[in-house]
């Protein structure tokens, strides 16, 4: 089931916050190993590599969405892989945080080979509080991706509300950690 917020998706209006799940072969993480690429709140340099967010996906509910359509509000994409027990430990932390701020989009996207085809089942298997999709063509798979390069998983990436890169950690994350994640948003808003 998905409890996500975007009215032109057709989604629940009370929150506007999706996960972008890019679920990434073959990659895992320990527990306990966050850890944010760039130590500051300004563009990460994957980011200043590469252009504005600009992916499509296809929706565990067979829908697709471009992400250059959510321009104008911050997005924070969650990459994960449905075989991996951290990137599952994840939504502990994802579950209250995602009604708490309502200010982010977030998104979960499968990376993995034959993604398209696990993402449904791994929806509703573990009913996450975002929408889940994948890329049906592998442009997020194994390392280097239309996302920057992708090392471990869970990575959580924070794009700014014109597409840009600004943060990225890795590893099971706090909802705390996700918090402080999003704080350079508050900040813009000022």
């Amino acid at each position: 089931m998905i409890r996500s917020g975007l009215s032109k998706l057709g989604l629940r209006k009370s929150s506007i916050v999706l996960v972008i799940v890019l679920i990434v072969w073959g990659c895992a993480v320990g527990p306990g190993c966050a850890r944010n690429s760039s130590g500051t709140n300004q563009t990460t340099p994957e980011a200043q590599e590469s252009r504005r967010l600009n992916l499509g996906v296809r929706l565990s509910d067979g829908r697709w969405l471009e992400l250059a359509d959510l321009r104008g509000t911050p997005v924070l994409l969650f990459v994960f892989a449905t075989f991996d027990a951290v990137s599952q430990a994840s939504l502990k932390s994802l579950r209250p945080f995602v009604p708490q701020h309502p200010e982010v989009i977030v998104i979960g996207i499968a990376a993995q080979p034959r993604a398209t085809q696990l993402v449904e089942a791994w929806a509703y298997a573990l009913d996450p509080p975002f929408v889940v999709g994948a890329d049906p063509y592998g442009r997020v798979e194994n390392g280097e991706s239309t996302l920057g390069k992708i090392e471990t998983v869970p990575t959580y990436i924070l794009y700014d509300a014109e597409g840009y890169e600004i943060d990225r950690t890795t590893g099971l994350v706090t909802e705390g950690d996700l918090a402080r994640l999003v704080q350079p948003l508050s900040r813009a808003d000022n």
